[in-house]
């Protein structure tokens, strides 16, 4: 690049510059339009080529919709293929994923799908996870943090217990701890890829409670 010449930043349009550079290149043509918006004419044909994406977005929208998929039919199946892993209570990766989808696209029954033109890239899987609801999931490894005030508070609690106990005259059998953690049945691996799913209800039979309990004249503890 000569001294002299500027390095052009790339910008993001709006729906609504777009499509007024394709009318004034539908009037003229497009080195015009590109010499009067101070624009690549590359821009101005691709713009051009995508006229009724743009017109069905909002005007102040600058990025394109992501695109459909090229390959649905396989796609749908590679979807429920995820899901019965997850189902019988295996691990899913992104490499998987994109060795099976390769796998996939050799069979007959996805004639349209050329293994020369599907390689099942990174940016492809990226992509296929986006459209279908499937996210990365991975295993936490960091415990509840104890609060700070963990000693004024266990105190506070104490006082509250033997001042009702003195208000009410409750026995010692009368007051119990009680504490409750939930334990999933689903166990993966530190990662694996899931459908991602929304909590409607606050039960599920993916997980259980475990409570502990014990009164203060009973010398065992209950599980349940």
């Amino acid at each position: 690049m000569n001294n002299g010449e500027i390095k052009r930043k790339r910008s993001a349009y709006h729906a609504a510059f777009k499509l007024k550079v394709v009318e004034y290149a539908e009037a003229n043509n497009n080195c015009a339009a590109a010499r009067e918006f101070c624009i690549n004419e590359k821009q101005v044909r691709e713009w051009r080529k995508n006229k009724t994406t743009l017109q069905d977005m909002p005007r102040s929208k600058k990025k394109c919709p992501t695109r459909c998929a090229s390959f649905p039919e396989l796609e749908k199946d590679l979807t429920n293929w995820v899901v019965e892993c997850r189902q019988n209570g295996n691990i899913v990766t992104r490499t998987g994923i994109r060795l099976r989808a390769l796998q996939m696209s050799k069979d007959d029954k996805y004639k349209s799908v050329k293994p020369s033109m599907f390689v099942a890239s990174a940016g492809w899987c990226t992509r296929f996870m986006n459209r279908h609801g499937l996210c990365l999931c991975q295993r936490t490894k960091m415990a509840q943090k104890l609060p700070r005030d963990l000693e004024e508070k266990i105190e506070s609690f104490q006082r509250f217990i033997i001042k009702y106990r003195k208000e009410y005259a409750f026995e010692l059998s009368q007051i119990g701890n009680m504490d409750e953690t939930p334990m999933t049945f689903d166990l993966p691996s530190n990662r694996t890829v899931t459908v991602i799913i929304i909590t409607t209800t606050r039960f599920s039979l993916d997980y259980i409670k475990i409570i502990l309990a014990k009164l203060l004249s009973v010398s065992c503890d209950a599980s349940f």
